[in-house]
């Protein structure tokens, strides 16, 4: 009975283990120098803690010295692997706008969703490159 029981929790703890490595999130630091926009909002430079959640649909940046959180719904693209983790941004101007997320091993990176103005605008402008640590 007891070695049965063993065997169950082993079963069930293997079970707990895997499914939390498989929802297990890409989170990086990143100190970004600029205000930069995401979804049609301005996030203010400083420490962030970026990560990539819901299913690797939405990015969050989690500024590290006020808490506040920005989220930004992406999309997967290109299909390289990077062996750092970094953020690129569209300089326009006065303006840093969120171009790209790249999460050291994996494959693939991740950009915001855009609309037509948007698309026309990522054209345009010079690109920053901030890069993350992974955590």
């Amino acid at each position: 009975m007891t070695r049965l029981r063993n065997i169950a929790m082993t079963i069930g703890l293997s079970a707990v283990l895997g499914s939390a490595m498989l929802f297990a999130q890409p989170v990086s630091t990143a100190n970004i120098p600029f205000d930069f926009q995401i979804t049609g909002g301005t996030v203010p430079a400083g420490h962030y803690r970026v990560s990539l959640a819901a299913g690797r649909q939405m990015l969050v940046f989690q500024n590290e010295a006020t808490g506040r959180s920005s989220m930004v719904l992406v999309h997967g693209y290109k299909s390289s692997t990077l062996e750092e983790s970094i953020l690129t941004f569209r300089h326009n101007g006065e303006r840093y706008t969120l171009e790209s997320a790249w999460f050291a091993g994996i494959t693939g990176g991740y950009g915001p969703l855009q609309g037509k103005r948007n698309r026309a605008d990522s054209e345009r402008g010079m690109v920053a490159t901030v890069r993350m640590l992974q955590k």
